[in-house]
């Protein structure tokens, strides 16, 4: 699959993430798409949220990795934070872009550890790993971690920086959405009126009373697209102004009201 191919599919599922609220980043659909664009024997998301132990989810979750699955799971969780060479490099340096094994300096993983690294991980079939971390915070992170035997080209290392932005934008809009309009009733009420993720995550930023400026550095978007977002938000609320669409928004149920 060319480059061009790839990219144009995944603006296709971005822009249908996009179109409806979410309140969970939707895995399987990411995961896959992964799968296809990368070659990949696997994929793993890999999460923590404060205070809990770490969890790994695997695809393809019938994919048995040789029968090491089990070992892979567990290995994943208790053992990645000292031996994994890219975690390893991340929660050393707080450097969180896209990098693959092969690409962290010796410092951080040295000849002996690459060689433990290479001998655990070559009967998986994934020596060759790639993390696009999406949310890094005090004691929480959400990443994914795609696999497969050869590394990855300077091409693809390109394309995944690009997919880790989009992924972190997405992921940060459904964590606004999630904190401030959970629930089935905002979830309706948001269907009914066509407000997508991005508006929603807008908007309750919007309620927190920040400018244009300081909700795009938020969301990892540009001032303009705030404002095209903002434009649309009131068109569909039915009102003509900021504190408008914040009292509206509350009084449907789409935001708390404080």
């Amino acid at each position: 699959m060319d480059r061009a191919t790839r990219e144009r599919e995944w603006l296709d599922l971005v822009a249908d993430l996009l179109s409806a609220p979410l309140i969970e980043l939707p895995e399987d659909r990411i995961t896959a798409q992964l799968q296809d664009s990368f070659g990949l024997v696997g994929t793993a998301y890999h999460f923590r949220e404060p205070g809990r132990l770490a969890v790994q989810r695997m695809w393809p979750r019938d994919e048995q990795f040789g029968g090491h699955r089990a070992e892979i799971d567990h290995w994943g969780v208790h053992h990645a934070p000292t031996q994994h060479p890219i975690l390893r490099y991340y929660l050393a340096t707080a450097d969180w872009r896209a990098i693959q094994v092969q690409e962290v300096p010796e410092p951080f993983a040295d000849p002996t550890l690459m060689g433990s690294w290479r001998e655990v991980a070559a009967p998986w079939g994934s020596q060759s790993q790639l993390a696009l971390p999406v949310h890094v915070g005090v004691g929480s992170h959400r990443a994914f971690v795609m696999g497969r035997t050869d590394p990855f080209t300077p091409d693809e290392m390109r394309m995944a920086g690009c997919l880790q932005h989009l992924l972190r934008s997405l992921d940060r809009q459904v964590a606004e959405f999630r904190k401030r309009c959970d629930g089935a009733v905002a979830r309706d009420v948001a269907t009914s009126l066509h407000l997508t993720p991005r508006e929603l995550a807008v908007l309750a930023q919007l309620a927190d009373g920040l400018t244009a400026g300081a909700i795009g550095r938020r969301l990892l978007i540009t001032e303009r697209t705030v404002h095209k977002h903002l434009e649309r938000v009131y068109a569909k609320l039915g009102v003509r102004d900021r504190l408008g669409a914040v009292l509206r928004a509350q009084r449907l149920g789409l935001l708390d009201r404080r």
